[in-house]
């Protein structure tokens, strides 16, 4: 498969998506809804309740960060469908139209077939990213200062080029089980409240010494909890990341091309699948 034709499926594949945004409204509707929700209650919960001390202070947070702590987590959750939600619903739509079909008896990319699902649900997800970070930048009084700029949208253009890579994984897996959709709800939930979009992963230690350090080591195997700590650390004065900086940006590279090679591996059992069991038993 040469590149030229890769290409070619992955800008139609965007292009169909695209289309399919456009005609039906009420489901980027619902999206921008469930934003306007989530931003609301951390409006009422940054008004009402505060972290610990003793968190504030390994989070290098203060009384006044709560509401920004959640919105920034809230901003950088809006690309985790990229990864979970995105290539479940392609497979799933596929398989129950019989559509998937024509992929296996093409010549077709069968990642370039994936990767134009998880590239279009990234334009999307920018789209409602941009005005909770615009909102992030004024409220932490980072509205003019480049630098911050910079590197909080190199964060975000390495949170979905992430995304990406672990999106694919998840659909081949999607592709190869078929009943994935409870795996991929978990996974969800753990972007959510493991990876520290709403609660900061430093302070697990101090829920129990041993129960809260494990449960810092599983979130720190995610790129996920280095999206959140990232920004978190070039938006809010004083915030103290898990690692070193370099270090968080060098685990999300690497945990990114491990996902693509990872997803290049399931592909050849999926392609077996189909050509042992016959495309019907996808």
């Amino acid at each position: 498969m040469s590149l030229k034709n890769t290409s070619q499926i992955v800008f139609k594949g965007i292009w169909r998506d695209m289309i399919s945004y456009k005609r039906y409204k009420a489901n980027l509707f619902g999206w921008f809804l469930e934003i306007a929700t989530l931003t609301l209650g951390f409006i009422v919960i940054g008004g009402a309740y505060n972290f610990t001390p003793a968190l504030y202070e390994i989070a290098g947070l203060n009384g006044q960060a709560v509401f920004l702590f959640m919105l920034i987590g809230t901003a950088v959750q809006m690309f985790s469908g990229i990864a979970t939600w995105g290539p479940l619903i392609r497979v799933e739509e596929d398989i129950h139209f019989g559509t998937i079909e024509s992929i296996f008896v093409s010549p077709a990319s069968r990642l370039g077939y994936l990767l134009s699902t998880t590239i279009s649900r990234a334009i999307v997800s920018f789209i409602f990213f941009i005005p909770l970070y615009i909102l992030s930048l004024g409220l932490t009084g980072n509205l003019t200062n480049l630098t911050a700029i910079g590197y909080t949208l190199l964060v975000a253009f390495l949170s979905i080029i992430s995304l990406i890579s672990i999106g694919l994984f998840f659909g081949m897996l999607a592709i190869l089980f078929r009943q994935t959709r409870l795996f991929v709800t978990v996974i969800h939930q753990l972007i959510q409240f493991l990876c520290g979009a709403y609660i900061p992963v430093q302070g697990f230690v101090l829920i129990h010494p041993v129960v809260g350090s494990i449960l810092k080591y599983i979130a720190m195997a995610f790129p996920f909890t280095y999206n959140f700590d990232l920004m978190r650390y070039y938006m809010i004065d004083g915030y103290k990341p898990l690692l070193p900086i370099w270090a968080e940006f060098v685990i999300i590279l690497g945990c990114t091309v491990f996902y693509v090679i990872l997803a290049r591996l399931v592909l050849i059992p999926v392609e077996r699948k189909a050509k042992n069991q016959g495309l019907s038993k996808l």
